[in-house]
């Protein structure tokens, strides 16, 4: 996970789970709002734990091809906004607050994946002309 991606996994898991709750659980109440819980909850443990270099999640960025969390989170392997091993401390008070902008908007961007696919969903899927 990036800063750049995390926007559109976030939208699309919104999506996943309005379709999960339109075919399986369509009279839950409590479905939506649990699953959001969850989702937040996992996407800021794991890029929270990546852009502060904890060491549980070595794994992913070196796997990602980054020598950072902090790297992989803000450069995300197309950009080059940060050297190479680059830890949050030597951010810029600029930088740090987008980053952390960054992860306070992730309920948004999954409220508006869910949004989008009570609307797109709203019908019957088995009903959607071709």
């Amino acid at each position: 996970m990036a800063f750049w991606m995390d926007p559109f996994l976030l939208f699309l898991c919104g999506l996943a789970i309005s379709l999960v709750r339109k075919k399986l659980f369509f009279n839950s109440r409590i479905f939506a709002p649990l699953l959001f819980s969850v989702v937040i909850l996992l996407f800021w443990v794991v890029s929270i734990g990546m852009f502060c270099n904890l060491g549980f999640l070595e794994w992913a960025w070196k796997g990602c091809g980054a020598q950072s969390g902090t790297e992989w989170m803000i450069n995300g392997g197309i950009l080059s906004l940060v050297e190479r091993g680059s830890s949050f401390s030597t951010l810029s008070p600029q930088g740090m607050f987008l980053s952390i902008f960054m992860f306070v908007l992730y309920p948004l961007y999954l409220w508006l994946g869910i949004a989008a696919g009570e609307r797109l969903f709203r019908t019957p899927l088995g009903s959607r002309p071709s």
